[in-house]
């Protein structure tokens, strides 16, 4: 029973046509609708670059002091405020200052866009009967 000792594969010929087909399919793609697809999300790019760029460049304790703020403001716990200043200060001692703002930028901004989108969604489902059919699957 050697197919129940080794794991079945795809040979290394019928793996390169695959992958040569989806790098195909994929160029394009982008040939024609990367242009629109560039301009569509360019505000989106600034916006995102723009907050990279406030979060790196302002200095630390200003920001360690800012999430402590918002951690107490919405837990109204001092031990998790202190703890979220604490694990801000090992990230940067760790030195993933950056990489831990530009991350941070990123989920702030798709919490912006998913309250932008989805409250908006939610009040338009609460409304109409046809449009939560439509958006409860998805």
């Amino acid at each position: 029973m050697n197919i129940l000792e080794n794991f079945p594969t795809m040979d290394s010929e019928s793996l390169r046509a695959f992958k040569k087909t989806i790098d195909l399919g994929f160029r394009d793609f982008s040939r024609t609708y990367g242009d629109g697809l560039e301009s569509f999300f360019e505000p989106l790019l600034f916006f995102l670059v723009w907050l990279e760029k406030i979060l790196v460049t302002t200095p630390w304790p200003i920001i360690i002091i800012c999430l402590a703020i918002l951690s107490w403001f919405v837990s109204k716990s001092l031990l998790l405020a202190v703890l979220s200043a604490g694990a801000f200060l090992l990230i940067g001692y760790f030195g993933m200052w950056e990489d831990t703002m530009a991350t941070l930028a990123i989920i702030s901004v798709s919490t912006l866009i998913c309250i932008l989108i989805g409250i908006p969604v939610g009040i338009w489902m609460s409304q109409s009967k046809r449009v939560q059919t439509l958006i409860n699957p998805i």
